[in-house]
């Protein structure tokens, strides 16, 4: 089992505030620019970080590695990146290295990092699921895990590619950070400073809690919409529902148009926490068909009343 860092000792370093045993982390002072920044996965998450920090001054330069020339030529072209590397390179000269590709490609990356990687240098990530990746982590990187910190930014796109990158993809938007014992407070400092001057607001909490969290409100949603759209797609006369649907349906099944390399592996790599929302899921699919079945229709108001309460009553918080 990874070692977390009990997140009361980030008050050591940063201002923390704590609800329910998940930590806000308020960085006090801006960091100084980074010399060089390595990105790995240079589309919407990794290249909007890169415009991020470029437009707040944090970084003198980007560099960027990957399996696909065209792809990072195309970053250069676009102005996220400013020079095209090898890994071997971009692990021995940037001092800050975000690794943004698909949780089924991280360990492969990481193992390509580790032998050349800096010592002075962070590696972060920006998966959608941390517990499995910080096993996988640990495994490759041994004594040098201290170098890696693990995070998750909570903000996306249906889009995808470098030409959808923008400057302001985290304003406004959460950053997790699920550290591990062996990160110094230093590093977690920078970071929080880091992500804050990209503008999000950071918070740190435990990589179990994280994927819990997450595989219910934003893992199992691609689910619910991709069952939905193949539930369409399964009638006879399918092309009718699609011609005829409007806002609603083009407002609930907008994620649907998400990558499905991304979702297929994120969906296995949480697969314990998956299983467990689909069941309470299924269960409430269960009892509002039997309601309707047995004519009950106190019971699917107040079904259809407690959800929508809740929602009218909840706001986006950074």
């Amino acid at each position: 089992m990874p070692k977390l860092l009990p997140v009361s000792t980030l008050s050591e370093a940063v201002r923390v505030s704590f609800n329910d045993g998940i930590a806000r982390i308020a960085a006090q002072v801006k960091p100084e620019p980074f010399k060089t920044v390595g990105i790995i996965g240079t589309g919407l998450i990794g290249g909007s970080f890169a415009l991020a920090l470029k437009r707040a001054g944090l970084c003198e330069r980007v560099i960027a590695a990957g399996r696909q020339q065209s792809t990072l030529l195309n970053a250069k072209v676009l102005g996220v990146i400013d020079e095209a590397v090898s890994m071997e390179y971009l692990a021995q000269h940037a001092e800050l290295i975000y690794i943004a590709v698909p949780v089924k490609a991280f360990s492969k990356v990481l193992q390509q990092l580790t032998p050349h990687l800096s010592e002075q240098a962070i590696v972060c990530d920006g998966g959608s699921t941390k517990y499995e990746l910080i096993v996988d982590a640990r495994a490759i990187m041994g004594e040098r895990i201290r170098q890696f910190v693990p995070l998750h930014p909570i903000a996306g796109s249906h889009q995808s590619g470098a030409a959808a990158a923008r400057s302001d993809l985290y304003e406004d938007r959460k950053l997790i950070i699920t550290p591990l014992a062996e990160n110094s407070l230093d590093d977690i400092g920078l970071l929080a400073a880091t992500w804050q001057s990209a503008g999000a607001s950071v918070y740190c909490m435990d990589a179990q809690l994280h994927d819990k969290i997450f595989a219910a409100t934003s893992h199992l949603p691609h689910y619910i919409t991709a069952a939905y759209m193949n539930s369409l797609l399964a009638a006879e006369h399918h092309e009718l529902f699609f011609t005829m649907a409007g806002t609603g349906f083009k407002d609930f099944t907008r994620i649907a148009a998400s990558s499905p390399e991304m979702w297929n592996d994120i969906f296995y790599a949480n697969k314990e926490a998956m299983l467990c929302q689909l069941d309470s899921f299924m269960q409430q699919l269960e009892e509002a068909k039997a309601y309707l079945t047995e004519g009950e229709e106190d019971k699917m108001f107040e079904w259809f009343k407690q959800a929508s309460d809740k929602r009218k009553n909840w706001h986006l918080k950074s």
